[in-house]
């Protein structure tokens, strides 16, 4: 989604990534990050009542998977914008295999030129094309005279400044 500068980017581009599985571990840590403990996502014997007849993904761990399937290059991505016409199409079963597709809607740059508004209509699907979700994701990005340096992680994948606040 993001891997350039805003003066590089062109409505438009298109990209798919790659897949991830959802599979019940997934869930279940999603469940315990976000206390979000609905037996719709956790409980077979409910989920097996209910209208979908099985467990599903959370939608917003729907939202933040493909946030992390899609490429936000620090390099350039200064922040996460917002989001407009969310929309969760079908669920997301465990077990389903996972891709983001996004293209450039729309570029809308700074007075300044520094940085412009990029906005993307992005689509989460599974391996049969099934749309689970779609929106449009905007996001800050740096032009070419503001693109950031990115410190390197270490062995244990932490970069210095990480490691500082670990060990506070």
């Amino acid at each position: 989604m993001i891997s350039k500068p805003y003066e590089d980017i062109a409505v438009g581009d298109h990209s798919v990534t790659g897949e991830r599985v959802i599979d019940g571990e997934y869930v279940r840590e999603f469940a315990d990050l976000t206390w979000d403990r609905h037996p719709l996502h956790l409980d077979e014997d409910y989920a097996a009542r209910s209208r979908f007849g099985r467990n599903i993904a959370h939608g917003a761990l729907m939202v933040s998977t493909l946030l992390g399937l899609v490429e936000l290059n620090p390099r350039y991505l200064q922040c996460f914008y917002g989001m407009d016409r969310l929309r969760f199409t079908a669920p997301a079963y465990i077990g389903d295999i996972v891709h983001a597709e996004s293209t450039v809607v729309s570029i809308s740059p700074s007075g300044s030129g520094g940085s412009a508004v990029v906005s993307c209509e992005a689509k989460l699907k599974d391996s049969d094309g099934r749309e689970l979700l779609s929106g449009e994701f905007s996001m800050l990005v740096a032009s070419r005279d503001n693109i950031m340096a990115v410190p390197e992680p270490s062995d244990d994948g932490l970069t210095d400044s990480a490691k500082m606040e670990v060990d506070r």
